[in-house]
């Protein structure tokens, strides 16, 4: 009997399974999340506070601290304001103000094919999204791509990870959480760098859908050991023995 090449099935979100205008929803996020630190810092001080303590977030390689854990300790500190205080309000945003971001995105029809592709062939199937959001902000966006948080393994957030893309290590983590080895992985992702350099250098198998292409260093020859649209990925996996 022929081996099935891999075992686990990793999944971009924005601009793979989702299409979304990440550009306008960043805007939009800030604009309407900075009213609510208006007691403590203008617009302008909120904007640059929030996007230089993801940045922070971004670079931490420790594996001793969490996402959430090096973001908030990067922005309590700027804004001068205790964790107890600031993350309750991010918390009544993701419930009340994030889902009104839905009009910068559309669901892909073929989303749903590579999801239900996946567990004919009973793989494992991680969302692995960025996680610079918490599990409330990825689940509004599953919801936008008509796609249910209960198909997914794993569900990488700023709560559960310790790196973030590119971080290889990241893939590594996921790896490490379902118990398969990278080399059994295969990871989509529309991002030539985040998705698929980073991915590769683990050892993973790598599809760019290339729909929503995302390449930084458009001379280089994306690492990708399969490319194409959504369609194309859910074909891939049906032809798995």
């Amino acid at each position: 009997m022929q081996k099935r090449p891999y075992r686990a099935l990793l999944l971009d979100l924005d601009g793979t399974l989702l299409d979304i205008d990440m550009e306008r929803l960043i805007g939009a996020y800030i604009e309407t999340l900075a009213p609510l630190f208006g007691s403590y810092i203008s617009p302008e001080q909120f904007a640059r506070h929030l996007l230089e303590s993801t940045v922070v977030m971004v670079r931490n390689t420790d594996p001793a601290k969490t996402n959430v854990s090096v973001f908030f300790d990067e922005f309590c500190r700027r804004l001068g304001q205790p964790y107890e205080l600031v993350y309750p309000i991010f918390e009544r945003y993701y419930e009340s103000g994030f889902p009104l971001l839905k009009r910068w995105s559309k669901p892909l029809p073929e989303a749903g094919a590579v999801i239900e592709a996946a567990r004919r062939k009973g793989l494992r199937l991680v969302l692995a999204t960025n996680p610079i959001f918490p599990l409330r902000a990825i689940e509004h966006r599953l919801e936008w791509a008509r796609l249910s948080s209960a198909a997914f393994d794993l569900i990488t957030t700023v709560d559960n990870m310790h790196f973030c893309k590119p971080q290889p290590e990241y893939y590594l983590e996921i790896a490490a959480m379902i118990g398969i080895p990278p080399e059994h992985c295969l990871m989509a992702g529309n991002d030539v760098e985040e998705d698929i350099s980073s991915a590769a250098a683990t050892g993973m198998g790598t599809f760019l859908a290339d729909r929503f292409l995302i390449h930084r260093r458009p001379g280089e020859e994306p690492p990708a050991r399969y490319r194409g649209s959504l369609q194309d990925l859910a074909d891939l996996i049906a032809s798995f023995p």
